[in-house]
């Protein structure tokens, strides 16, 4: 039985840092390529790795995905121009 408590333990920190790592890359996406979508998507996977457990990563992780989501949705082409036009 302690081997399945270990088992289930180790999926869910599995799981968790996929979430975390989708949302951070999800988060920087939103500063350049539609920034609603990736900045939603940043804030789902940071309040669903935060929702067994109280992790600070996972507040982190809301609290920067609405501020680069903000950010890109109010430089969108001003952003975009200057990434094209390198």
């Amino acid at each position: 039985m302690n081997n399945v408590q270990e088992i289930s333990k180790q999926n869910e920190s599995y799981r968790r840092g996929v979430l975390l790592l989708a949302g951070w890359v999800s988060a920087v996406m939103s500063l350049f390529l539609y920034p609603f979508v990736f900045g939603m998507l940043a804030v789902i996977s940071g309040i669903l790795a935060t929702k067994n457990n109280k992790s600070r990563i996972g507040v982190y992780l809301v609290v920067f995905s609405i501020l680069l989501m903000g950010i890109g949705l109010a430089f969108s082409k001003n952003i975009l121009s200057d990434v094209y036009r390198r």
